[in-house]
């Protein structure tokens, strides 16, 4: 099981998604203990002046924890809408820098979590993509928005009905994530730039966030798709596709789609 860990170093607070067995992977208790942390971080402001998101092991999160979920009694609205979507609003509301710090996989609800900040530094070789084509389930967590708005309608049909991935660096050159750097080097970059966030102009950097929001955002709003993948998301659990995905990951066996 994965746990949620704050810890402040100086004006830099973090936040580490601990469960490397797990690769990672979020419940719903999980964010809201996320949802606490960041809580917590905008209390502390403006003694703390950025805030770093990363995973404890090989990889950043593989998404929503599954592994028990039961599809008959499961609500995937109630899931995105009132345990995800408000953690995400929350990261984007603080007026600190956000930094992401991504290696291995960051995948449907992990990606989210990532998402949600500010910058996002990717080790060249980081997954990001859909994974939800094995599951019968949709899209979810806002990468509806990101993948549209950086790659276009093709780029992201393809990801989602192929499956597969784009790597740190071809995410970075498509503009899903800031930058990418060697995985060998992805801490100490990220440092650096906090190091030099942290010395910057707190106020600029709060204002800046939110002017550059509120331009990106008077298109199709991040709430109005969070909230119509929330609706999507909880038809798709109601089908047959969907049952069986997530019985096959809970057997480990691949998924029989008729």
């Amino acid at each position: 099981m994965t746990e949620i860990r704050l810890s402040n170093r100086g004006n830099i607070a973090e936040i580490v998604l601990d469960g490397p067995d797990s690769r990672n992977a979020l419940n719903a208790e999980n964010l809201r203990d996320l949802a606490a942390a960041v809580a917590k971080v905008a209390e502390a402001i403006p003694s703390v002046r950025a805030l770093l998101i990363r995973g404890e092991g090989k990889v950043f999160s593989s998404g929503r924890d599954i592994s028990a979920v039961d599809v008959e009694t499961d609500d995937a609205h109630a899931f995105l809408a009132e345990a995800f979507t408000p953690v995400f609003q929350s990261i984007r509301a603080l007026p600190i820098p956000v930094i992401s710090q991504v290696q291995g996989a960051a995948l449907g609800l992990g990606f989210g979590v990532a998402a949600a900040a500010d910058i996002i530094v990717a080790a060249d070789n980081a997954k990001f993509g859909s994974p939800f084509a094995a599951i019968g389930a949709m899209l979810d967590s806002g990468a509806h928005h990101v993948f549209l708005d950086r790659v276009g309608y093709h780029r992201t049909m393809d990801l989602i009905i192929t499956g597969d991935f784009l790597t740190g660096a071809e995410a970075a050159a498509a503009g899903i994530v800031s930058r990418a750097v060697p995985a060998e080097e992805l801490s100490e970059f990220v440092e650096s730039k906090l190091a030099t966030i942290v010395t910057g102009p707190a106020e600029a950097f709060a204002m800046e966030k939110g002017f550059v929001q509120k331009l990106a955002d008077d298109r199709p709003t991040l709430a109005q798709v969070l909230a119509e993948e929330a609706n999507l998301q909880e038809t798709a659990r109601q089908t047959p596709d969907y049952a069986e995905g997530f019985k096959a990951f809970q057997e480990r066996r691949a998924p029989k789609f008729d």
